[in-house]
């Protein structure tokens, strides 16, 4: 397989269709630079991404980013600058390559570097342009050697090895960023499962509290029914025993001012009947008023009229006696007895 290393505008590859076989090229934005067509396209080098920090305190270093193909997907490469240095380094110790003039590295530090810091933005921006010259230069050098004898990654053995180890990284991470992904997608569906729990949860205790609410205002509702009902009642039952004694006041009234007559003097007895065939009996001095007789059956304590809208008549001849109430009972011709009939008014 014969490797190819991809930037964000250019990549390392095999010749293609109408190139010189085997040798190693420079693709960059859609054109193609190579030893054997120097003049072809633009030779501007880039690597695919900024470069990131790995690593923690004293090991903490730069890492940098391109991609390879081999007519299928392109595979990310992941390589460090001692690497870099490394694969030169052999490079210059080939013995076949003594005739070669390889590019130089960049600086392992700068007076910028030494002032800012190694991880200073600029001097990485201006490291990853360096490094981007020095594969350019390592492209053209290399597709110069090998041009006629095969291919570059199979013949150079640092490269094809840097080659390998930078797409291992480069495995490596996708898997980590893979299982990164994965993880946060295992913790947004457990926040979201956890968040829906939650409101679910939220949205009981919401109901249970209505409901609380609801059952202690209804309670309240039924407490304050309750105790405007005792209230009533019990104003119905004073204004009940306040009309009871009362009534026992006029009754008692009514005996010492109209007094049954002794036997012997002049009385007319009376008896009352209700419409429910109650009855009720008593003598009456024949000179007491008719009134007297409507005030008896007001006040006495039987089944008589509900109300005190009613009329006394007698039943043969039929008399009504409303309207009447100033006559004595002797004038009424009620003495020296008589039936009334209790007759209510609607």
């Amino acid at each position: 397989m014969r490797p190819m290393i991809s930037t964000r505008s250019c990549f390392f590859s095999p010749a293609s269709d109408g190139e010189a076989a085997d040798m190693l090229v420079i693709r960059i934005g859609g054109c193609t630079w190579s030893a054997s067509n120097p003049t072809r396209g633009p030779r501007s080098f880039s690597l695919s991404r900024w470069p990131s920090k790995a690593g923690q305190g004293p090991r903490q270093h730069t890492k940098y980013r391109a991609q390879s193909s081999c007519g299928g997907p392109p595979q990310g490469l992941i390589f460090r600058f001692s690497q870099v240095d490394q694969l030169r380094t052999r490079l210059v110790q080939m013995p076949e390559l003594q005739d070669v003039a390889l590019p130089r590295l960049p600086p392992k530090a700068t007076f910028r570097s030494l002032v800012s810091g190694r991880f200073d933005d600029n001097f990485l921006q201006e490291r990853q342009g360096l490094l981007t010259k020095f594969f350019e230069d390592l492209a053209s050098a290399l597709n110069t050697k090998y041009a006629e004898v095969g291919n570059v990654a199979e013949l150079c053995e640092p490269l094809a090895e840097f080659l390998a180890a930078a797409s291992r990284a480069g495995d490596a991470a996708e898997l980590e960023a893979v299982a990164a992904v994965e993880a946060a997608m295992r913790r947004e569906e457990d926040r979201q499962i956890i968040a829906t729990q939650n409101a679910e949860y939220e949205e009981s205790l919401r109901q249970d509290e209505l409901r609380r609410i609801e059952e202690a205002e209804k309670a309240e509702r039924e407490q304050q029914a309750a105790m405007e009902q005792a209230k009533r009642q019990e104003e119905e039952a004073a204004q009940a025993r306040e009309q009871e004694e009362a009534l026992k006041l006029r009754r008692e009234a009514f005996e010492l001012a109209h007094p049954e007559p002794q036997a012997g003097e002049p009385q007319a007895m009376m008896r009352f009947r209700a419409p429910s065939g109650a009855t009720l009996q008593r003598c009456f001095g024949e000179l007491e008023r008719v009134a007297v007789l409507f005030e008896f059956v007001a006040l006495a304590e039987w089944d008589g009229p509900k109300t005190r809208h009613f009329d006394l008549r007698t039943s043969f001849p039929v008399t009504n006696l409303k309207g009447l109430e100033s006559q004595s009972l002797r004038d009424a011709g009620l003495c020296p007895s008589a039936t009334l009939l209790v007759a209510e008014e609607t």
